[in-house]
Parts: structure tokens; sequence; C-alpha cells
């Protein structure tokens, strides 16, 4: 049931935009008591944050929502790199990931889709947003968090909670209480943002990158033949803070040397990107997600994707405290694997945003002259890499993240795995399972609320059944044989063996064979608590 309007209650989300939603689908999930509460009035209704990435589809896939999100989204066919306004170079992307992921692409999906599909996921569950509320002050003590918050009429309340979670955004007030630094850096240069219809000789489902001596603009396809426009203004336009969308409509085509018209524009931005991170994200019962932990630039579609990761890292484990399956310890582990945990893209990122948008004549000339003959010449080539579009997809798609040095990553084998079998900590490796009806994702059997036993063998021990039931386990047992020859090699077991998959699937302990003393330390040791305590 919902819990708006109670004054006590296990977690209060500050915040409603996807990594908020996230957040409260997860806690859903497992049944938790929780407030979720937006000072705005309304969810977002623009293209906002909008591609998906493939980890977040998977993600969307064990929640039983990616075929919806597929169905409202547009999967990009095609990258387009185009010169005053003649196009100089093109790549398909549509099966960009191969076979590393379910969903090897990149989707547009708006971000006001991504956040209806997951009020649905709540409201189906009876949970609601409460709206045009405001968290004014909290105050941690011990196991709790007094929250006093102003509710839409101006009237005050009081929530009483055991945790709270910041997931209310970029200039998140919980942050600031908190006093975090966040560090990093604003860019000068503004770009805009357009959500429009546009008669043009763009493609649907490909995106174009037009660069000209004056802009550099992101046409993305939208559903309903609508075009997301990304673009930075000429020197001219830099500090000018009311600039609006007749005069961006009146030099568009000068700008870009595109012949382009708009038509029903519905949405119009002015914006500055920043790259910053939370020097923390927890203090106490306090936990930082999504814009409040760490914002970035459009380069790379990383942000909203990360956060939802945030959310979905962190759900799992809040909840497994709550009802007593695990000790509160394991709460420490969102820390150590989510704090900066983009710091490596964003360097990359921070250099190719310079690039893109900085109007410096030095940049200028490195963007009109050595890129553009990259994009003329070597792109076509390496784009055709086999090597190079996976690396690239894994960059880009966030399924390479890891959890190797995490409290709960167990390492303690003296076992040589297969060249390029995943690690405790690696996410685990897409693969179809094949059953009597039909194929189905590895992601789509497993279970989100308990930690999985992938045991490979012909046959489950009654040991091994034992200790799954003692502790809450979900068993999936893969036999040894022909059919299943390929996982065994993708998952570098020759005979027999088990992975212990976390509810978000990561791999948190591996054994080539079906013994289970490693088991029981390790459970053990991450302080997993027996089926009658839960």
């Amino acid at each position: 049931m919902s819990q708006a309007g109670n004054l006590t209650t296990d977690v209060l989300i500050v915040g409603a935009g996807p990594a908020g939603l996230m957040m409260a689908c997860q806690l859903a999930v497992h049944g938790i008591p929780f407030r979720i509460i937006d000072k705005n009035s309304s969810s977002s209704v623009n293209s906002g944050a909008l591609i998906v990435q493939a980890r977040t589809l998977e993600i969307f896939e064990q929640m039983g929502i990616a075929k919806i999100a597929l169905s409202q989204g547009v999967i990009a066919e095609r990258i387009n790199i185009i010169y005053n306004g003649k196009k100089i170079s093109s790549t398909g992307i549509q099966n960009l990931g191969g076979n590393l992921s379910k969903f090897p692409y990149l989707l547009m999906l708006e971000q006001s889709q991504t956040e209806k599909l997951l009020l649905n996921f709540i409201g189906e569950r009876g949970h609601t947003v409460e709206r045009e509320v405001e968290l004014q002050s909290f105050s941690q003590q011990d196991e709790r968090v007094t929250s006093k918050i102003t509710l839409s009429d101006n009237s005050e309340q009081v929530i009483c909670s055991k945790y709270i979670i910041a997931a209310d955004g970029a200039n998140s007030s919980i942050r600031q209480m908190l006093h975090i630094p966040f560090l990093g850096k604003s860019y000068p240069n503004p770009i805009f943002i357009i959500d429009c219809e546009a008669e043009s000789e763009l493609i649907p489902g490909e995106i174009s990158f037009a660069f000209s001596g004056s802009s550099v603009t992101g046409f993305f396809p939208i559903k309903g033949s609508r075009w997301r426009i990304d673009s930075n203004l000429p020197t001219a336009y830099d500090n000018r803070s009311k600039l609006t969308f007749e005069v961006i409509e009146q030099n568009f085509k000068t700008w870009t040397r595109m012949n382009i018209d708009f038509q029903s524009q519905q949405w119009f931005s002015v914006t500055r990107s920043s790259q910053k991170q939370a020097e923390n994200i927890r203090s106490q019962n306090c936990f930082l997600i999504g814009d409040s932990a760490h914002v970035h630039t459009p380069v790379g579609a990383q942000g909203m994707n990360t956060g939802l990761q945030d959310a979905f890292n962190l759900g799992w484990k809040m909840a497994f405290v709550i009802k007593q399956k695990a000790a509160p310890s394991i709460l420490d582990s969102y820390t150590s694997e989510r704090l900066g945990i983009s710091k490596g893209f964003a360097r990359y990122a921070d250099l190719a945003f310079k690039v893109l948008t900085s109007n410096s004549k030095t940049v200028k000339f490195l963007r009109l002259s050595f890129l553009r003959l990259f994009f003329t010449f070597l792109f076509p080539f390496i784009s055709g890499l086999k090597n190079f579009r996976l690396g690239f997809f894994r960059s880009i798609s966030q399924i390479n993240l890891n959890y190797r040095k995490s409290i709960l990553s167990h390492h303690e084998f003296g076992f040589h795995f297969l060249h390029h079998s995943p690690c405790p900590g690696d996410r685990l490796p897409y693969f179809d399972l094949v059953d009597a009806e039909k194929p189905s994702s590895i992601f789509e059997k497993l279970n989100s609320e308990s930690f999985n036993l992938i045991v490979l063998a012909d046959s489950l021990t009654n040991e091994l059944k034992e200790i799954a039931d003692q502790f809450n386990l979900s068993i999936l047992l893969i036999p040894n044989n022909s059919s299943n020859a390929g996982i065994y090699t993708l998952l570098g077991i020759k005979k027999t063996g088990y992975f212990l998959i976390r509810p978000d699937m990561y791999i948190s302990l591996i054994s080539r064979n079906t013994g289970l003393s490693y088991l029981k330390k390790f459970i053990t040791q991450i302080a997993l608590n027996a089926h009658n305590n839960k």
C-alpha cells in the first residue's frame, strides 16, 4: 500500500526524477514501505535525458518493462557525420554490441516516457509520488532520520524513517545540508536543446552530427517523426542570457549550413553543462543517488543511466537490511562501488565536450580540419572493425562497469579461469537459455529479490539444495550438454562449477567445482542471514 501521509516509514525518497523513481521501484519490488516526495507539480514532459543504454534496458527487462520501453522509443540505425551540410561518412549502429547484450544498440526514449514507465511500475504496486511537497530540514539520530517537509497546502509534517535518499538533482538541498562538496567544473559555453517536428533531408531513425564554422549540432530521432536537437552557440551568443527560440529559428540554417525548417516546437531550453562528482555519497543513513551524486555532460549519454544504476545497486541492499536478510554492513558496499563510478569515462567526456563545443580559434581549427580528415578517411574504416565496435559499445553501454574490489566480490581462489571469462565483481555476461518453449535471456531467468546460484552440472547435490534453502538462494541448473556448451565456454567452466549472482546481476563468487566450503565462508563473510531470520 502507498505510504503517503504516514508519519513513519522505512525510506523517504526526496526527488521523483528517474533515479528517485527507480529507487521507489526497487523498494516496491521488495515490499519495503517508503514515501517519495517531489517539489515539482508534475513529472518531466520533454525528451530530457534521451538515450537509454543497454545496461539500463537489462534492468528494465528484469522489471518486466523492457518491451514497453522499446515500443515507445526509437532504436538508432546509423550515425551520420555532416560537414557544412554535406554528409562525409556514416556507419550502422543497429547491432553495435553484437552478442554482448540482448540490447546491442542505443534506444532513443524521451525522459518523460522513462519516468512514465517507472511511475506506472510503482502505481501498479499501490504507490504514488507526493507532488508539491518539499523537504525543509532533516536530522539523524542513531538509526533514525527525522525530516520536516512542507505539503502542497503549506502545512508542515514530520516524518521518521530509517533511511533518506537524496534524489533531488544537481542542486541537491540534501547534499548542501550535509555540506558535501560537489567537485568538478561547469562549462562556460551554453548549448540549446529543442524538441520539435522538422522538415529536412534528415532520415528518420538515424543520428546525425553536423559540423560547421559556427556550431556543432546533434540530431536525434524520437518517436512520432520528431527530432531532438542539441547544439552549441556561435561566439556572438555566448553571453546572451535571454536567447529565444525565435532567434535560433531565424539563424539556424546559417549556423549549421543545414536545410531544415522547424515545425511544431514542443520544448526549448538554453543551458550550460557541468561535469561534477559529490565528494561522498553517504552520510550515516542518508544516501545520494543520481544527479545529487554526479552530473555529466551530454557526451556519451551517461548521466541518467548512471543514476538508474545507483538506485538499482542500493535498492536491494537496503531492502535486505530492512528485512534482516543481511547485516547493515552490506550498505558500506554502496559507497565503495558507486562513488566516482564514472570518473574514468568523465575524463574522455570532458575532452570530447570541449572539442565539440569550444569556440576558441584553436579548437575550432582542429574541429574543422583534423577532425574532418578523421571522419572522412579513418572513421569509415575503424567504425567497421569488430573490435572497435565492441569496445565502443562496452564503454558507453555500462555493461563493462565492475565491482571487483567490493566486499561483495570473493577472490580467494587459486583457480585459473579460461581467457576472457568473467571475474567476481563483473556483470554476469549475457546469454540465452534454450528450454522446451523458447530461448530466454539469463536476466529474465534470475531472481532480482534474492541471490542466485547458477549451477553448471548435470544435477544438484542435496547439500547444495540445503544451503540454498537455508539462505534463500534461487537456483538455476544448467546441465553440461551440447546445447549449453557455448555457455560453459563463455563462463570459463570446463566440467562443473557454480556462480553466486547478486540480485543486480553482478557476480559475487565463482567456483570450478561444486564444493561448498568457499560458498559457506563467503555467505558468512558478507553477513547473509539464514532463512529463518528474515
